[in-house]
């Protein structure tokens, strides 16, 4: 297998990790949410963190530098509107995603607490952080599958 098959093998499965990370994280988090039991809210916040750290972070240093081994090897597709789209809603995602991290430790935090008001407020916002982010992170994976041609 060449180099760019090898680096674009390595950005798939680390889109994989985002994405399925994202997803998890988010599933178990709002289950937590909805239980109402503090104790598996605690626990939950917990790990969130930790699985955003160990998957999700490191993820996103993989996808960063499978782009930037595949750009090397093709320069010229920096050139293609699609991948300028691309790029430009990367930044987004990671924008809004880092505001969840940090919410994601106040969420912790509130659990521990048992500050209940402070945890819708806090929930509300990661909700809306990654609803706004989950659709961008679909075209993104769509305009790296698709090379799209705008006229």
């Amino acid at each position: 297998m060449n180099v760019y098959l090898t680096l674009k093998a390595l950005h798939v499965l680390s889109a994989m990790v985002v994405l399925g990370t994202g997803i998890g994280i988010a599933w178990y988090t709002l289950r937590g949410w909805q239980s109402g039991d503090l104790r598996v809210l605690r626990w939950i916040s917990t790990e969130t963190v930790a699985a955003d750290w160990i998957f999700t972070a490191s993820a996103i240093v993989a996808l960063l530098g499978s782009a930037v081994g595949m750009l090397a090897i093709n320069p010229g597709w920096l050139q293609q509107f699609w991948l300028k789209l691309a790029i430009a809603l990367t930044i987004t995602v990671f924008l809004l995603w880092l505001p969840v991290v940090m919410l994601q430790y106040r969420l912790r935090r509130h659990a521990h607490e048992s500050s209940e008001t402070d945890i819708r407020h806090t929930m509300r916002l990661w909700c809306l952080l990654g609803a706004t982010a989950f659709p961008l992170m679909v075209a993104i994976v769509f305009l790296m599958v698709a090379k799209p041609t705008f006229q």
